[in-house]
This record gives structure tokens, C-alpha cells and sequence, in this order.
């Protein structure tokens, strides 16, 4: 495909992604917020890309009034969220209202230059039902999400560092030949920014659980950016919930080729292997992930949930623990553990994770189930079924 032609296909369709709308739950409360992001591009830049800055960074703003919205509201209905679970919420699920507002004004200075500066006005609506959508989620779903967002915001922010810093040295450039250079650069730099843009919508549709379209997406950053293994990743874990395991497994192979140190990609690879019934292969990822990262706990959750597959409970167990001991707060991992214990017999002590794990997400529905179990074996009959119909009002259909 041209280059050129992609660019100018990317600059149009950005926006069109941009505002596509999400359904939103009847009789929930949605606050709208209003800001506008600037953008001051040199006589090298494209005037478009300056325009899709300027929208980037009005619906940042935004999107962060809405999070100290949403951090004070889930106070209010006791689900107070951690300022990354608020990001990443906020990242994902904000709606654009109408289309942006672009305005373009040129300033004159005294040494007779003019500087254009762009500047974009949004509206965006954040729906407080998805605090609750959120708190529904499994601890592992979220974790990725946060990790995602994080990653993507990062890439921006360093995205937005660079082009500054371009913008300053070609400024100061004397030469044309140092200016030509420069302007390949910011050339390059665009084409980044626009990966971004890509990469950020397609996990914005993937939080939506649109996951073909998010391919789509994650094929178009690719496309900008083939040397890029974030995407990879992205798009394996777009497969992955597809239960296209195999060309998951090929993403996450490329994203590794690319950055060999990619712990994220191993643990996925892992948990793909594993969903293809591959342990062997998929405890070697899990290994290499650990390796990585010694504190990365849900390489050591994942990788017990392999064991235990396997029916090695209580080397299972010993990852759980692992886990637990670098996040206490980490309900599977106190859920897959308390389901080790009871396979093991041990019901009091499988109670008292099924506990600890109710108690920090009172909706996991599994977890009132399997200590139903419990109690039903150690005698409890009265418990058991108070347990087997709250898993069942909380949809359980395991």
C-alpha cells in the first residue's frame, strides 16, 4: 500500500473512530465535560496532524475532569477505585458528543514570524454505570486493561516529549541540511503518533469487547509501525478472547522477536499455550515471565492455575501464595487457591480463601459457589444453599 495514501486514509478516519458511541445503561447518570487542547506546529509539520494533536490532548483533559468525578463517586457507593483503575476506566470508556470543534488562528511575533496554532474543543460523556461494569470484571481482565492503558499513555506521553524536542532543534536548525533531517524525524514522529492513535482506539473498542474490530485496529498501527510490539501483543490478546489461540500464539512470537524482554508477551503466550492444553510449553513461558520480573504476580497466579490443571495442587498452591504474598488484594488468586484446597480436602482452609475472596469482591460469583461446596461437604446445609443461591442470583452458570 502507498505510504502516503495510508497516512492521509488514517488522518480521516481517526476522528470517525474517535466518535463512535457506546451504549450506555438506562437511568444511569452521565456527566458531560467540556475542554480544549492546543497545538502549535512548525512550518514542517503536517497542519492535519497539528489538528489531531490539538483533539488528543482536549480529550485528555477531559477525560481527566471525569476521572475526579468518577474517583469521589465511587467513594460514595463504597467502590472506591485506585487512580489506575479511574485512568484506565476514563481511557476507555468516555463517549465524544457531536463532532469536535476546530479552530485555526495565526500569531504574529515581533522578529516577523507567525506561529499557527490549532486548537480542538470537545465534549465527552462519562457514564458512572461503569464503575459497576467495571467492578465486574475479573481481577486478571482488569489487571491487563490498567497494564494496557498504562503502556499506550506512556507511548503518547513519549510520543509528545519527542516532537517537542524536534520542534525546538528545528527551530534552532541553520542549515538545510540539518532542517531536511529534522523534518524526516518529525516525519517519523507523526507516523508514531498516528500508530498511537490506532493502537489506543483498538484497545478502546477491545474494553468494549469488540474484539474483530479491535484487530482491525491494532492491524492498522502495525501498519504504521511494524517494528512496534505493542500492537503484536494487543492484537494476540484480541485472538486470544476470539479463542483464535494459534494466531494469538503468532502475535505474541512477533512481539517477543521484536523486544526479547517482553514479559507480557511470555505470560500471554503462556496463558495461550495453556488454553491449547500445551502446559509443558506454557509453564516455560510463565518461568520466563517470572525470570523477568520476580514480582510479577500474575505470572505466579497463571502459572498455579496451569498446575492445577495438571492436578498438582500443591505446587499450585505454592504459586498462589506466591502471589498473595506480592498482592494481598488479589481476589483469584485467593479463589484459585481455596479451589486447590477443597480438590485437596481441605475445606476449612478452601472457606476461609472463598472468604477472603467474597470479601473483596462481593459479586464473585464462583467464589460463593465453590464454598457452597465446601460447606456442603463439611455438613453445612443451611450455608451451602444460602451460597448456591446468591452464586445463582449473581448469574453463576458454571
Amino acid at each position: 500500500m502507498n505510504r502516503g495514501n495510508f497516512f492521509r486514509r488514517t488522518l480521516l478516519t481517526l476522528l470517525t473512530v474517535s466518535i463512535m458511541l457506546f451504549a450506555t445503561v438506562v437511568g444511569a447518570k452521565i456527566q458531560m465535560y467540556t475542554a480544549t487542547g492546543e497545538d502549535y506546529p512548525s512550518v514542517a509539520e503536517s497542519q492535519d496532524i497539528s489538528k489531531q494533536r490539538a483533539l488528543y490532548k482536549a480529550i485528555k483533559k477531559a477525560t481527566k475532569q471525569a476521572g475526579v468525578y468518577l474517583k469521589t463517586y465511587s467513594r460514595s457507593v463504597n467502590s472506591e477505585l485506585t487512580d489506575d483503575e479511574v485512568t484506565a476506566i476514563t481511557s476507555n470508556a468516555w463517549q465524544l458528543v457531536g463532532e469536535p470543534k476546530f479552530t485555526r488562528e495565526i500569531i504574529n511575533h515581533s522578529d516577523d514570524t507567525q506561529i499557527i496554532v490549532w486548537k480542538a474543543t470537545v465534549e465527552v460523556n462519562v457514564d458512572d454505570s461503569e464503575i459497576q461494569s467495571w467492578i465486574k470484571r475479573d481481577d486478571k481482565e482488569k489487571s491487563t486493561i490498567i497494564t494496557q492503558t498504562r503502556e499506550a499513555l506512556k507511548s503518547s506521553e513519549e510520543n509528545d516529549r519527542q516532537i517537542e524536542d524536534l520542534r525546538e532543534k528545528y527551530n534552532r536548525a541553520t542549515t538545510q541540511a540539518e532542517k531536511d533531517k529534522i523534518r524526516e524525524q518529525m516525519n517519523d514522529a507523526d507516523r508514531d503518533f498516528l500508530a498511537n492513535q490506532k493502537n489506543e482506539e483498538g484497545l478502546k473498542i477491545h474494553y468494549a469487547k469488540d474484539y474483530n474490530g479491535a484487530i482491525k485496529l491494532y492491524n492498522e498501527a502495525i501498519e504504521l509501525k511494524p517494528d512496534w510490539s505493542w500492537p503484536y501483543n494487543n492484537r494476540g490478546n484480541a485472538y486470544e478472547d476470539l479463542k483464535q489461540y494459534e494466531r494469538a500464539i503468532q502475535d505474541y512470537d512477533k512481539a517477543i522477536e521484536i523486544n526479547p524482554n517482553y514479559l507480557m508477551a511470555y505470560n500471554n503466550r503462556g496463558n495461550a499455550y495453556s488454553d491449547l492444553g500445551q502446559n509443558e510449553r506454557a509453564i516455560q513461558d510463565y518461568d520466563k515471565a517470572i525470570q523477568l520480573n520476580p514480582n510479577y504476580f500474575e505470572a505466579y497466579t497463571d502459572r498455579g492455575a496451569t498446575y492445577y490443571k495438571l492436578g498438582q495442587n500443591e505446587r499450585a498452591i505454592q504459586d498462589y501464595d506466591k502471589a498473595i504474598q506480592i498482592n494481598p488484594n488479589y481476589d483469584m488468586a485467593y479463589y484459585n487457591r481455596g479451589t486447590a484446597y477443597a480438590l485437596l480436602r481441605k475445606f476449612k482452609q478452601a472457606i476461609q480463601d472463598f472468604n477472603k475472596a467474597i470479601e473483596l469482591n462481593p459479586n464473585y460469583a464462583a467464589a460463593y459457589n465453590n464454598r457452597a461446596y465446601c460447606y456442603q461437604e463439611l455438613g453445612d446445609k443451611a450455608k451451602a444453599q444460602a451460597d448456591f443461591a446468591k452464586a445463582k442470583e449473581l448469574g453463576y452458570n458454571g
